[in-house]
Protein backbone atom coordinates (compact mmCIF):
# COMPACT_ATOMS: atom_id res chain seq x y z
CA UNK A 1 0.00 0.00 0.00
CA UNK A 2 1.04 3.64 -0.61
CA UNK A 3 2.00 6.22 1.79
CA UNK A 4 -1.16 8.21 0.33
CA UNK A 5 -3.88 5.08 0.83
CA UNK A 6 -2.21 4.07 4.01
CA UNK A 7 -3.00 7.65 5.32
CA UNK A 8 -6.72 7.65 3.35
CA UNK A 9 -7.37 4.80 5.80
CA UNK A 10 -6.68 6.58 8.23
CA UNK A 11 -9.54 9.72 7.70
CA UNK A 12 -11.72 6.73 7.08
CA UNK A 13 -11.31 5.44 10.47
CA UNK A 14 -11.96 9.05 12.14
CA UNK A 15 -15.10 8.64 10.46
CA UNK A 16 -16.04 5.71 11.46
CA UNK A 17 -15.14 6.19 15.09
CA UNK A 18 -17.67 9.03 14.70
CA UNK A 19 -20.38 6.71 13.29
CA UNK A 20 -20.22 7.79 9.66
CA UNK A 21 -19.65 5.81 7.19
CA UNK A 22 -16.95 6.38 4.53
CA UNK A 23 -14.90 4.40 1.61
CA UNK A 24 -12.29 5.09 -1.01
CA UNK A 25 -13.61 5.31 -4.25
CA UNK A 26 -13.04 5.88 -8.11
CA UNK A 27 -9.94 6.32 -9.29
CA UNK A 28 -8.17 5.41 -6.73
CA UNK A 29 -9.58 1.59 -6.49
CA UNK A 30 -9.41 1.70 -10.05
CA UNK A 31 -5.71 1.91 -10.39
CA UNK A 32 -5.10 -0.26 -6.98
CA UNK A 33 -6.86 -3.08 -8.71
CA UNK A 34 -5.03 -2.56 -11.68
CA UNK A 35 -1.74 -2.28 -9.85
CA UNK A 36 -1.07 1.43 -11.32
CA UNK A 37 0.46 4.03 -9.06
CA UNK A 38 -2.07 5.92 -7.31
CA UNK A 39 -1.29 9.61 -7.15
CA UNK A 40 -5.04 11.22 -5.57
CA UNK A 41 -7.47 9.36 -3.13
CA UNK A 42 -10.72 10.50 -3.17
CA UNK A 43 -12.94 9.63 -0.20
CA UNK A 44 -16.82 9.40 0.25
CA UNK A 45 -18.85 9.65 3.29
CA UNK A 46 -22.26 9.69 4.90
CA UNK A 47 -21.18 12.92 6.91
CA UNK A 48 -22.16 16.12 5.98
CA UNK A 49 -19.42 18.92 5.07
CA UNK A 50 -20.15 20.46 7.94
CA UNK A 51 -19.69 17.10 10.28
CA UNK A 52 -16.33 16.90 8.03
CA UNK A 53 -14.96 19.98 8.72
CA UNK A 54 -15.96 19.71 12.80
CA UNK A 55 -13.85 15.97 12.96
CA UNK A 56 -10.84 17.55 11.32
CA UNK A 57 -8.37 20.39 12.01
CA UNK A 58 -7.10 21.02 8.54
CA UNK A 59 -9.79 21.87 5.84
CA UNK A 60 -11.18 23.64 3.36
CA UNK A 61 -14.65 24.05 1.99
CA UNK A 62 -14.62 23.44 -2.18
CA UNK A 63 -17.18 25.34 -3.52
CA UNK A 64 -18.46 23.23 -6.09
CA UNK A 65 -22.22 21.78 -6.48
CA UNK A 66 -20.61 18.76 -4.69
CA UNK A 67 -20.58 18.25 -0.50
CA UNK A 68 -16.73 18.27 -0.69
CA UNK A 69 -14.27 19.05 1.63
CA UNK A 70 -10.38 18.90 1.28
CA UNK A 71 -8.57 17.47 4.18
CA UNK A 72 -5.06 17.52 5.32
CA UNK A 73 -3.67 14.59 7.54
CA UNK A 74 -0.04 14.93 7.49
CA UNK A 75 1.36 15.72 4.28
CA UNK A 76 -1.46 14.41 1.89
CA UNK A 77 -4.69 16.12 0.36
CA UNK A 78 -7.93 14.14 -0.01
CA UNK A 79 -11.61 15.36 -1.52
CA UNK A 80 -13.84 13.87 1.20
CA UNK A 81 -17.37 14.25 -0.62
CA UNK A 82 -20.86 13.48 1.05
CA UNK A 83 -22.80 10.09 -0.99
CA UNK A 84 -25.11 10.85 -3.22
CA UNK A 85 -28.13 9.18 -2.63
CA UNK A 86 -29.28 7.22 0.16
CA UNK A 87 -26.32 4.91 0.34
CA UNK A 88 -22.71 3.67 -1.25
CA UNK A 89 -24.56 1.94 -4.22
CA UNK A 90 -26.50 5.26 -4.90
CA UNK A 91 -23.50 6.75 -5.50
CA UNK A 92 -21.53 4.52 -7.28
CA UNK A 93 -24.48 4.00 -9.73
CA UNK A 94 -24.10 7.61 -10.39
CA UNK A 95 -20.35 8.08 -11.45
CA UNK A 96 -19.21 8.24 -15.21
CA UNK A 97 -17.76 5.06 -15.51
CA UNK A 98 -18.06 1.46 -14.35
CA UNK A 99 -14.39 1.00 -13.99
CA UNK A 100 -14.34 4.38 -11.77
CA UNK A 101 -17.45 2.90 -9.79
CA UNK A 102 -15.88 0.77 -7.14
CA UNK A 103 -15.37 1.38 -3.62
CA UNK A 104 -13.46 0.19 -1.30
CA UNK A 105 -13.33 0.22 2.90
CA UNK A 106 -11.13 0.27 5.75
CA UNK A 107 -11.57 -3.57 5.79
CA UNK A 108 -10.68 -4.28 2.12
CA UNK A 109 -14.12 -4.59 1.43
CA UNK A 110 -15.10 -3.94 -2.26
CA UNK A 111 -18.47 -2.63 -3.40
CA UNK A 112 -18.96 -3.27 -7.10
CA UNK A 113 -22.94 -2.84 -8.07
CA UNK A 114 -22.20 -1.86 -11.43
CA UNK A 115 -19.49 -4.38 -12.36
CA UNK A 116 -16.73 -2.47 -12.47
CA UNK A 117 -13.75 -5.06 -11.48
CA UNK A 118 -15.25 -7.40 -14.58
CA UNK A 119 -15.05 -4.50 -17.44
CA UNK A 120 -11.28 -3.59 -15.57
CA UNK A 121 -10.81 -7.43 -16.38
CA UNK A 122 -12.04 -7.18 -19.85
CA UNK A 123 -10.06 -4.00 -20.57
CA UNK A 124 -13.88 -2.09 -21.28
CA UNK A 125 -14.83 1.09 -20.84
CA UNK A 126 -18.62 1.13 -20.32
CA UNK A 127 -21.14 3.08 -18.14
CA UNK A 128 -23.88 2.34 -15.79
CA UNK A 129 -27.22 4.32 -18.01
CA UNK A 130 -24.63 5.85 -19.80
CA UNK A 131 -27.29 8.32 -21.66
CA UNK A 132 -27.97 9.70 -18.65
CA UNK A 133 -24.34 9.18 -17.70
CA UNK A 134 -22.98 11.44 -20.27
CA UNK A 135 -26.17 13.84 -20.35
CA UNK A 136 -25.29 14.80 -17.07
CA UNK A 137 -21.89 16.08 -17.54
CA UNK A 138 -20.92 16.44 -21.11
CA UNK A 139 -16.96 16.40 -20.45
CA UNK A 140 -17.70 12.68 -19.32
CA UNK A 141 -17.69 12.27 -23.16
CA UNK A 142 -14.28 13.25 -23.34
CA UNK A 143 -13.27 11.62 -20.60
CA UNK A 144 -13.78 8.07 -22.18
CA UNK A 145 -11.33 8.70 -24.76
CA UNK A 146 -9.03 10.20 -22.12
CA UNK A 147 -9.72 6.36 -20.46
CA UNK A 148 -8.80 5.04 -23.74
CA UNK A 149 -5.38 6.81 -23.93
CA UNK A 150 -4.41 6.16 -20.94
CA UNK A 151 -5.44 2.14 -20.48
CA UNK A 152 -6.06 1.40 -24.23
CA UNK A 153 -9.68 0.18 -23.20
CA UNK A 154 -12.44 -0.66 -25.53
CA UNK A 155 -15.55 1.15 -25.57
CA UNK A 156 -18.82 -0.58 -24.87
CA UNK A 157 -20.79 -0.03 -27.64
CA UNK A 158 -23.97 1.45 -25.45
CA UNK A 159 -21.63 3.95 -24.81
CA UNK A 160 -20.44 4.94 -28.06
CA UNK A 161 -23.66 5.42 -28.65
CA UNK A 162 -24.23 7.62 -25.94
CA UNK A 163 -21.63 9.50 -27.02
CA UNK A 164 -23.04 9.72 -30.55
CA UNK A 165 -26.38 10.83 -29.59
CA UNK A 166 -25.07 13.67 -26.82
CA UNK A 167 -21.46 14.79 -28.77
CA UNK A 168 -23.28 18.25 -29.10
CA UNK A 169 -23.31 19.01 -25.39
CA UNK A 170 -19.70 19.15 -25.19
CA UNK A 171 -19.86 22.91 -26.27
CA UNK A 172 -21.08 23.92 -23.24
CA UNK A 173 -18.48 22.73 -21.02
CA UNK A 174 -15.76 25.07 -19.88
CA UNK A 175 -12.48 25.37 -21.38
CA UNK A 176 -10.97 24.97 -18.43
CA UNK A 177 -12.05 21.19 -17.55
CA UNK A 178 -11.52 20.19 -21.08
CA UNK A 179 -7.86 21.28 -21.11
CA UNK A 180 -7.19 19.51 -18.23
CA UNK A 181 -8.45 16.50 -20.02
CA UNK A 182 -7.40 17.11 -23.49
CA UNK A 183 -3.72 17.06 -21.49
CA UNK A 184 -4.02 13.81 -20.09
CA UNK A 185 -5.27 12.38 -23.53
CA UNK A 186 -2.97 13.40 -25.50
CA UNK A 187 0.12 12.11 -23.01
CA UNK A 188 -1.38 8.44 -23.05
CA UNK A 189 0.30 5.65 -24.00
CA UNK A 190 -2.64 4.93 -26.03
CA UNK A 191 -3.40 8.16 -27.86
CA UNK A 192 -3.49 6.86 -31.35
CA UNK A 193 -6.41 5.23 -30.36
CA UNK A 194 -8.31 8.08 -28.57
CA UNK A 195 -7.90 9.97 -31.78
CA UNK A 196 -9.03 7.46 -33.94
CA UNK A 197 -12.60 6.80 -31.88
CA UNK A 198 -12.93 10.46 -31.68
CA UNK A 199 -12.67 10.86 -35.47
CA UNK A 200 -15.10 7.96 -35.14
CA UNK A 201 -17.89 9.61 -33.29
CA UNK A 202 -17.04 13.11 -34.70
CA UNK A 203 -16.68 14.08 -30.98
CA UNK A 204 -13.46 16.27 -31.91
CA UNK A 205 -16.07 18.47 -33.56
CA UNK A 206 -17.72 19.81 -30.89
CA UNK A 207 -14.99 20.32 -28.61
CA UNK A 208 -15.50 23.84 -27.30
CA UNK A 209 -11.58 26.34 -27.08
CA UNK A 210 -9.42 23.57 -29.29
CA UNK A 211 -10.60 24.09 -32.87
CA UNK A 212 -10.05 20.63 -33.43
CA UNK A 213 -9.85 19.10 -36.86
CA UNK A 214 -9.86 15.64 -38.99
CA UNK A 215 -6.14 17.17 -40.18
CA UNK A 216 -5.04 18.54 -36.46
CA UNK A 217 -6.00 14.87 -34.96
CA UNK A 218 -4.28 13.21 -38.26
CA UNK A 219 -0.71 14.95 -37.33
CA UNK A 220 -1.09 14.20 -33.92
CA UNK A 221 -1.54 10.72 -34.55
CA UNK A 222 1.83 10.72 -36.55
CA UNK A 223 3.75 11.69 -33.14
CA UNK A 224 5.44 9.00 -30.42
CA UNK A 225 4.08 8.47 -27.65
CA UNK A 226 4.05 11.55 -25.25
CA UNK A 227 3.63 10.00 -21.60
CA UNK A 228 7.11 11.37 -20.44
CA UNK A 229 6.70 14.72 -22.07
CA UNK A 230 6.50 17.87 -20.30
CA UNK A 231 2.64 19.88 -20.66
CA UNK A 232 4.89 22.59 -22.66
CA UNK A 233 6.37 20.31 -25.25
CA UNK A 234 2.69 18.92 -25.59
CA UNK A 235 1.18 21.99 -26.06
CA UNK A 236 3.69 23.21 -28.59
CA UNK A 237 3.48 20.02 -30.65
CA UNK A 238 0.02 20.87 -30.76
CA UNK A 239 0.23 23.75 -32.00
CA UNK A 240 2.21 22.45 -34.51
CA UNK A 241 -0.06 20.03 -35.64
CA UNK A 242 -2.61 22.58 -35.59
CA UNK A 243 -0.77 24.61 -38.08
CA UNK A 244 -0.40 27.44 -35.30
CA UNK A 245 2.21 30.15 -36.44
CA UNK A 246 2.38 31.53 -32.52
CA UNK A 247 0.46 31.00 -29.02
CA UNK A 248 -2.58 32.93 -30.04
CA UNK A 249 -4.99 30.76 -30.73
CA UNK A 250 -4.69 29.37 -26.86
CA UNK A 251 -5.10 32.48 -25.52
CA UNK A 252 -9.05 31.40 -25.41
CA UNK A 253 -7.85 28.37 -22.73
CA UNK A 254 -6.80 30.19 -20.04
CA UNK A 255 -3.27 28.83 -19.63
CA UNK A 256 -1.04 30.47 -17.53
CA UNK A 257 1.00 33.69 -19.15
CA UNK A 258 3.82 31.20 -18.22
CA UNK A 259 3.08 28.63 -20.63
CA UNK A 260 2.05 30.70 -23.29
CA UNK A 261 5.44 32.45 -22.87
CA UNK A 262 7.21 29.28 -23.01
CA UNK A 263 5.32 27.93 -26.10
CA UNK A 264 5.70 31.71 -28.05
CA UNK A 265 9.54 31.31 -27.97
CA UNK A 266 9.34 26.94 -28.89
CA UNK A 267 7.52 27.84 -31.91
CA UNK A 268 9.19 30.83 -32.83
CA UNK A 269 12.84 29.39 -32.34
CA UNK A 270 11.22 25.91 -34.19
CA UNK A 271 10.07 27.86 -37.10
CA UNK A 272 13.74 29.72 -37.42
CA UNK A 273 15.35 26.05 -36.71
CA UNK A 274 13.82 25.25 -40.24
CA UNK A 275 15.85 27.88 -42.11
CA UNK A 276 19.38 27.31 -39.98
CA UNK A 277 21.47 25.23 -38.18
CA UNK A 278 21.76 26.97 -34.39
CA UNK A 279 24.20 29.89 -34.90
CA UNK A 280 25.75 31.82 -31.92
CA UNK A 281 23.46 34.27 -31.71
CA UNK A 282 20.09 32.40 -32.43
CA UNK A 283 21.28 30.31 -29.58
CA UNK A 284 21.86 32.85 -27.37
CA UNK A 285 18.52 34.88 -27.87
CA UNK A 286 16.61 31.11 -27.73
CA UNK A 287 18.53 30.03 -23.63
CA UNK A 288 20.10 26.62 -23.46
CA UNK A 289 16.45 25.37 -22.19
CA UNK A 290 14.42 26.66 -25.10
CA UNK A 291 16.98 25.25 -27.67
CA UNK A 292 16.85 21.94 -25.98
CA UNK A 293 13.51 21.88 -26.46
CA UNK A 294 13.47 23.05 -30.05
CA UNK A 295 15.57 19.81 -31.06
CA UNK A 296 13.10 17.99 -28.96
CA UNK A 297 10.19 18.62 -31.04
CA UNK A 298 12.06 18.06 -33.93
CA UNK A 299 12.91 14.61 -32.75
CA UNK A 300 9.21 13.80 -32.24
CA UNK A 301 8.55 15.14 -35.43
CA UNK A 302 10.83 13.22 -37.25
CA UNK A 303 12.91 15.68 -38.49
CA UNK A 304 17.29 15.57 -37.47
CA UNK A 305 18.21 17.14 -34.52
CA UNK A 306 20.95 17.60 -32.21
CA UNK A 307 21.92 15.70 -29.29
CA UNK A 308 22.00 17.42 -25.97
CA UNK A 309 25.79 17.10 -25.98
CA UNK A 310 26.39 18.92 -29.07
CA UNK A 311 24.07 21.42 -28.30
CA UNK A 312 25.28 21.80 -24.64
CA UNK A 313 29.05 22.22 -26.16
CA UNK A 314 27.91 25.09 -28.23
CA UNK A 315 26.37 26.92 -25.35
CA UNK A 316 29.44 26.08 -24.03
CA UNK A 317 31.38 27.98 -26.20
CA UNK A 318 29.30 30.99 -26.16
CA UNK A 319 31.44 34.03 -24.64
CA UNK A 320 28.29 35.09 -22.47
CA UNK A 321 24.80 33.23 -22.04
CA UNK A 322 22.99 36.49 -20.23
CA UNK A 323 23.05 40.34 -21.03
CA UNK A 324 24.14 40.32 -17.37
CA UNK A 325 27.04 38.92 -17.61
CA UNK A 326 28.25 42.34 -20.57
CA UNK A 327 31.01 43.40 -19.88
CA UNK A 328 29.52 47.52 -19.59
CA UNK A 329 26.38 48.55 -18.13
CA UNK A 330 24.30 51.66 -19.19
CA UNK A 331 25.90 53.57 -16.43
CA UNK A 332 29.23 53.32 -18.26
CA UNK A 333 28.34 54.92 -21.40
CA UNK A 334 26.54 57.33 -19.84
CA UNK A 335 29.87 58.49 -17.72
CA UNK A 336 31.00 59.51 -21.27
CA UNK A 337 27.94 61.00 -22.61
CA UNK A 338 25.91 62.45 -20.41
CA UNK A 339 22.80 62.41 -22.23
CA UNK A 340 19.92 59.98 -21.36
CA UNK A 341 17.44 58.89 -23.98
CA UNK A 342 16.65 55.16 -26.08
CA UNK A 343 20.34 55.55 -27.42
CA UNK A 344 21.41 54.07 -24.02
CA UNK A 345 19.76 50.92 -24.90
CA UNK A 346 20.45 50.57 -28.47
CA UNK A 347 24.03 50.40 -28.08
CA UNK A 348 24.27 47.95 -24.99
CA UNK A 349 22.19 45.15 -27.32
CA UNK A 350 24.96 46.45 -30.33
CA UNK A 351 27.71 45.77 -27.70
CA UNK A 352 25.86 42.19 -26.74
CA UNK A 353 25.61 40.97 -30.58
CA UNK A 354 29.07 41.85 -31.11
CA UNK A 355 30.30 39.77 -27.97
CA UNK A 356 27.69 37.01 -29.02
CA UNK A 357 29.35 36.61 -32.24
CA UNK A 358 32.71 37.09 -31.15
CA UNK A 359 32.91 40.39 -33.00
CA UNK A 360 34.47 42.17 -30.17
CA UNK A 361 35.77 40.55 -26.84
CA UNK A 362 33.98 41.52 -23.51
CA UNK A 363 36.31 43.64 -22.47
CA UNK A 364 35.12 46.79 -20.82
CA UNK A 365 37.80 48.96 -22.44
CA UNK A 366 37.10 47.19 -26.07
CA UNK A 367 33.46 47.61 -25.77
CA UNK A 368 33.43 50.77 -24.91
CA UNK A 369 36.27 52.12 -27.64
CA UNK A 370 34.25 50.36 -29.77
CA UNK A 371 30.79 51.88 -29.24
CA UNK A 372 32.63 55.54 -29.57
CA UNK A 373 34.56 55.17 -32.73
CA UNK A 374 30.93 53.98 -33.74
CA UNK A 375 29.02 57.47 -32.83
CA UNK A 376 32.14 58.93 -34.27
CA UNK A 377 31.21 57.82 -37.13
CA UNK A 378 27.76 58.53 -37.38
Amino acid sequence: MSVVWNEARKVIHILKQNNHNAYIVGGAVRDWLLQREIADVDIVTTATAEEVQSLFSKTFRMNNQHQTVIVRSNLEHFEVTTIRGQSIEDDLHLRDLTINSIAIDDQNELFDPTGGEVDLRAGRLRASNPADRMGEDPLRMLRVYRFVSELGFDIDTSLKEAILHNREAIQKVAVERVVKEWVKLIKGKQCNLALTGMVETKLYSFIPGLSLTKDSLMQLKKLPPLHEESDLICWTLFCLCSNYVDDMPLKRLALSNELLRGIRARLHFFEKRKMQSWLPLALYEATLDVALDVERLRELCGLPSYSFEELSRLWDELPIHDKSELAITGRDLLQSVKRPGPWVKEELRLAEVAVVTKELTNEKTVLLQALERRRAER
